[in-house]
């Protein structure tokens, strides 16, 4: 049962991407074989608005049991979540003193890469659909078995837009909303500001763009009847101290596609995307105060809503007016 769930009504989410393995290098401490994978932080951050969270993933035989069991017990339906004979997907990173910036130690995908990805019969019709970062190739599988899907959300990273321009390209042009990092938008787009990045997603075929911009926040962009652009600039919520930044976008993409959830199905107002927005950046910011998604997995509804209430406080803007 869903342990936290700040709305009444939700519509069912169906979030897919890896469930794996973590071990995380910072230049102050390192975390081994820590729950980690882009599902683990999606699916339980939209599980504080959505009822029901389903997930579709792939894991190992050496998965540890209790990773399992504490996702279970947030709320989180594994129904659709294989195990295979090997080695679950791992992945070891290495930040630096500024910690935007990491780089990959080593990575084991090889179950991920050989997944034939299937969504079960009885999650097909779930209306809100969340591709978290993975193969292109899969996430156009899941949008294909899901195509009465009304709200379809995607993310993506630097190793796919080169490797698989076209695939993302398709990805994105059957998104309702999609995502990427500053840099990686940048790159895509052969763009030098954000802007010129998240028109370049509008153009491919999204309805809106979100591009990430950790500890400076996120930028969406969207075109209202007439075809003009708009904008909306979310600062991050401060923090202190950062102990890892891992996880931190899917549970923004997470908590984003949750709020939307529990809308009535269909397509977003610009303003509601703008208020999910707000949702994910305060639900970031609890990942990043622990290693893995500790933190995340042991935020009650009390905190989230007094750290909410802060950030909004935050941003007020006493006396300004049109």
């Amino acid at each position: 049962m869903n342990t936290y769930f700040l709305f009444s009504m939700s519509q069912p989410l169906l979030v897919t991407g890896t469930i794996g393995i973590d071990t995380i290098l910072t230049p102050r401490n390192r975390a081994e074989g820590v729950l980690g994978g882009s599902v683990s932080f999606a699916a339980v951050a939209a599980l504080l608005f959505a009822d029901r969270v389903d997930a579709v993933s792939i894991i190992g035989e050496d998965f540890p049991s209790h990773y399992e069991e504490a996702l279970a017990a947030k709320g989180l339906c594994m129904d659709g979540v294989e195990r295979k004979k090997g080695p679950s997907f791992s992945w070891t990173g290495e930040y630096f003193d500024n910690m935007n910036k990491r780089r990959t130690v080593c990575a084991n995908d090889a179950v991920m890469l050989e997944w034939n990805v299937h969504v079960p019969e009885s999650l097909r019709n779930h209306p809100v659909l969340v591709c978290c970062c993975m193969v292109p190739a899969q996430q156009l599988k899941c949008m294909e078995q899901c195509p009465d899907a009304a709200l379809v959300l995607s993310d993506s990273m630097d190793k796919w837009l080169r490797r698989q321009p076209e695939l993302l390209d398709a990805v994105i042009s059957r998104s309702h909303i999609t995502m990427m990092n500053e840099d990686e938008a940048k790159e895509y787009a052969q763009a030098s500001t954000v802007l010129e990045a998240g028109e370049f997603l509008l153009s491919k075929g999204a309805a809106y763009a979100v591009v990430k911009q950790g500890e400076y926040g996120a930028t969406l962009l969207g075109r209202d009847s007439a075809g003009n652009l708009q904008i909306f600039r979310c600062p991050a919520y401060p923090l202190k101290t950062l102990v890892d930044p891992t996880g931190a976008g899917d549970t923004f993409l997470g908590a984003l596609a949750g709020y939307l959830a529990t809308l009535p199905p269909g397509l977003p107002s610009f303003e509601e995307v703008k208020r999910g927005i707000v949702y994910g950046t305060v639900a970031a910011s609890f990942t990043c105060e622990s290693f893995s998604a500790d933190a995340l997995l042991s935020m009650t509804e009390e905190t989230f809503r007094r750290r909410l209430e802060e950030y909004a406080e935050m941003c007020r803007l006493p006396g300004v007016s049109c």
